[in-house]
């Protein structure tokens, strides 16, 4: 068999010809003098034909601006690209690209040459926060008076990753704004959907009152367009707190809709708790508030510890279940008595 182009014999054919004659006549890809590559000036978030979409990073943007731009036969397929960059100033790129395509069957590979130009814009995403548009707000509050005020870092962090996960999924999801207000935080969302999610989960692990309502602001397209409020009133405790009922210390290990698991400190008991006994629960010490102690001498059912707060020995009764992994241990000193916490709990 031979290459009815050149006469080459031994090669393998395309049809009727060589794989090089076949590259010469058929087997060709381009690239426009330039592509523009339009980032977010505030996300980094980059524009394409359908939308923005996130990137990792201008290399990764850039090749998918090229992936696009790059022209083949209407019988070809790409395969892949690589791509060199060199800046010829803040604002264009030199950009060396080498396509491979596929074609019968078999690779090509294809150098080219383009300019990568650098713009700058605004998601649509980015405009609505910056214009600090909102579809529902998140209001947190926390009853009684032993915690309120306090954990708010720790509420606002919590309320953030959520966001930030839910936003993995859907770049329309965001919190506008924050405000501190009497009693808690409220949190501006873009999305009703989000703050909804949200504000269950916190009734479902924090033992949280859940309420919610809607008001009208506008209308488009004739149709009417409401913001809804999601209130989540958490209780004066959670997971790490001390309190005390019926005579008891407790420890709140986890909390869900309705109940309370916690650790009767008296004897390591672990008992559930229902909500509606919470109405009397007294916070006797917050989860910053346990100390750490150096234990100094242990027994088989007792410890002995350096209160960090007198400087004095302290013996203490080892409760139900007692687990120590460390050199210090966590100590509890309360109206009703003092004690020492599992590192299992």
């Amino acid at each position: 068999m031979f290459c009815v182009e050149c006469g080459a014999e031994g090669q393998e054919l395309i049809g009727s010809i060589c794989r090089e004659c076949y590259a010469k006549k058929h087997v060709w890809a381009r690239l426009p003098d330039h592509v523009d590559l339009v980032l977010c000036a505030h996300c980094s978030s980059m524009q394409l034909d359908d939308g923005w979409t996130d990137i990792g990073s201008v290399g990764e943007g850039t090749e998918a601006v090229l992936r696009r731009a790059v022209e083949l036969p209407e019988e070809a397929r790409l395969v892949g690209i690589k791509v060199r960059l060199v800046e010829r100033d803040p604002r264009n790129m030199q950009a060396s690209v080498d396509v491979r395509l596929s074609t019968h069957g078999t690779e090509f590979d294809i150098p080219l040459e383009t300019i990568v130009r650098m713009k700058r814009g605004s998601c649509k995403e980015c405009s609505k926060k910056m214009g600090s548009y909102y579809e529902a707000v998140l209001q947190v509050r926390t009853t009684g008076t032993d915690r309120e005020g306090e954990g708010e870092a720790e509420i606002e962090s919590f309320v953030r990753s959520r966001a930030d996960a839910l936003r993995k999924g859907s770049r329309s999801v965001f919190i506008s704004r924050t405000e501190r207000v009497r009693g808690g935080l409220d949190f501006y969302f873009s999305t009703s959907q989000a703050a909804r999610a949200i504000a269950r989960e916190l009734q479902e692990t924090r033992c949280a009152e859940y309420k919610e309502s809607s008001s009208l602001w506008g209308k488009r397209g004739g149709e009417e367009l409401s913001r809804m409020t999601y209130l989540v009133r958490l209780p004066g405790f959670g997971p790490g707190d001390v309190v005390e009922h019926g005579s008891k210390d407790y420890l709140i290990r986890s909390m869900s809709k309705g109940s309370v698991h916690a650790v009767d400190l008296s004897t390591g008991e672990v008992r559930p708790l229902k909500m509606k006994e919470a109405s009397d629960f007294r916070v006797s010490r917050t989860a910053s508030q346990i100390l750490k102690a150096v234990v100094l001498m242990e027994t088989g059912s007792e410890v002995q510890v350096l209160d960090p707060e007198t400087m004095s020995p302290l013996d203490l009764r080892k409760p139900q279940g007692f687990v120590r992994n460390q050199e210090q241990i966590r100590l509890v000193k309360t109206r009703l008595g003092a004690y020492v916490l599992s590192d299992s709990w």
